[in-house]
Formats: structure tokens, sequence, C-alpha cells
């Protein structure tokens, strides 16, 4: 048993996929497959299921790769005691993240945490709240970064940031911030109110908010619903009427003049962004520093 092969068996076993695992570890797939056939001859049971659909762990497989992870992570951690530099680690960290911490927060944070972890290479997918947690439970992506507190006790999460929730309408709006303030509940009512997709963490936000508040979804008239932010935010600057959306998110187009953000008081409209990953994950050295820096910059 080489500690390439079990590379290589992570890879696999990440991806649930022979040609993605070699273009990732820039290696021939038949390579690919004479490692994990190597690897499984050494341990002597089937570690991944191969069919015309693609790659699975096998119970084995899924109990061994533990066991894969923690030695990769020794490993790492040798390294790092013995040189005490992270400029020679090399790696990669899967994230999963709703759009806000996807856009708005991540590429700040990736980029100040390779200033000393030169050779870690980031691979970032955007989806909704729903599919993060659904996802974040497998072996594909490292961590999660979502709105909402999951619920299933097999993960840890820390809170990161707190994320403002803005009233944007167009620059000609009708009624001050001040009337706004005083009389919200009933302005949201009074015009067409753009809401995000089912599934969407932002959405069962604003759900609650406003149910908190008196007012239920049902009561609004909603002209669209949108899969990012971003498509809404230029509905609105286009018209098509109001929303409530991430602060950190409406300030482009505020500092653009395209349209206005108000600020509601009140802690009902502040959610926590959380950073989450599975209790039974092993942080290597770098996954550890990631984890850290996320924590002390926010």
């Amino acid at each position: 048993m080489e500690i390439k092969q079990l590379e290589i068996f992570v890879c696999v076993a990440k991806n649930l996929s022979f040609s993605k695992a070699a273009k990732v570890m820039y290696i021939s797939q038949p390579t690919v497959s004479a490692q994990i056939s190597a690897l499984e001859k050494s341990v002597g049971v089937g570690l991944l299921v191969r069919n015309t659909k693609g790659v699975s762990l096998t119970k084995s497989g899924e109990e061994f790769l533990k066991y894969a992870q923690k030695i990769l992570i020794l490993k790492d951690q040798a390294l790092q005691n013995i040189t005490g530099s992270s400029k020679e680690t090399t790696g990669t960290i899967d994230i999963i993240s709703s759009t806000i911490p996807a856009q708005h927060l991540l590429p700040g944070l990736i980029a100040s945490y390779r200033k000393n972890w030169q050779n870690m290479v980031f691979r970032v997918e955007q989806a909704d709240s729903e599919r993060v947690i659904s996802e974040i439970g497998g072996f594909k992506y490292d961590f999660g970064m979502i709105g909402t507190v999951p619920k299933n006790d097999r993960f840890i999460h820390y809170p990161i940031y707190d994320d403002e929730f803005v009233l944007v309408t167009q620059r000609d709006f009708p009624y001050s911030s001040e009337t706004i303030q005083r009389r919200f509940s009933e302005i949201i009512k009074e015009f067409p109110f753009i809401m995000r997709e089912t599934g969407s963490g932002t959405r069962a936000e604003i759900e609650n908010l406003l149910l908190k508040i008196g007012v239920d979804v049902s009561e609004l008239e909603i002209p669209a619903y949108f899969a990012d932010t971003h498509s809404i935010l230029l509905a609105v600057a286009n018209g098509m009427g109001i929303s409530l959306v991430s602060k950190v998110a409406a300030s482009m187009y505020v500092e653009a003049g395209l349209l206005n953000a108000i600020e509601i008081k009140g802690s009902k409209f502040i959610r926590q962004i959380h950073l989450i990953y599975k209790k039974e994950l092993w942080l290597s050295p770098a996954q550890q520093a990631f984890v850290d820096h996320v924590r002390e910059r926010y």
C-alpha cells in the first residue's frame, strides 16, 4: 500500500469518477484504474463498485475511506511539523456554498488565506441551501457555507458573518426611508415583491422574517421567482418590484446608482452565515488553517 494509491482512492471517492479523478490529479485514467486495482489487491477487499452509471463506494470502501483520509492527514501533519512551513503544502479544498457567501465572502477569504498557503487550490460550487446540506453529508465536499443553521446533528457549524437584509427599491421609490421604517409591514404588501426560488436559504429566512412582523407570503404579489440575488437586484433596478436581499449583495448596485437599499431597524433583519462540515471529518493542517482563518477574519 502506497501513499499515492491512497491519494488516488480518496480523489476517486470524492468525485465518484475515474475520469474526473484523473483530470484532478493530472494522470491518465488507466493509471487511476491500475492504482485502485493494486490498492484493492493489497487490502484484500473491493473498495469501489464500477458500473455503467459511474463509481460508488462499497461498505468496506466507505470505512476504508475514513482511514485513508486520516493517514493522508497524518502525513501532512508530519511534514508540517518537520518543515514548519505552509508554503510547500499542496492539495485542494472543495467547498459547496449558497449564493451570498459564494459570491461575496469566499473570493476575499480564499485570496487572504492563500497568502500563507500558496499551493492550495480551491474548488467552489454554488448551490441552494438544501443542496448544500445534502451534499456536505457525502464525500465530495470538505466544507459548506449557508445562511441557515443545519438541523442535522452530524455537522459542526460556526457562525462566521452577520448578514443584514435590506429592502431594495427603484431610485424613484415614492416613500422615504423614515416612512418605510414606520409602515414597513404595510408598504411591503403595496408593491410587487420579487422572491428567491424554492430551496433557497434566503427565501426561507425571508418567509420567517415576514411572519414575525405579521406578513404572510400569500399576501404578497409575487411577479417572479429567481435563482440568484443578482437577478433579483436587476429586476428591481428595472422596475419589476421590491425585494429583501443581503446588504453585501446590494452594495454594488447602490454604489452604481441603480437602486436604493433601505436598512430596516431591528435584529429580525439579520441572519448568520455558517461554515459547516461533518463531525467525522479529520481536518488536515491546511483545512484547519482555513477554518481558523475564516473564524478569525469574521
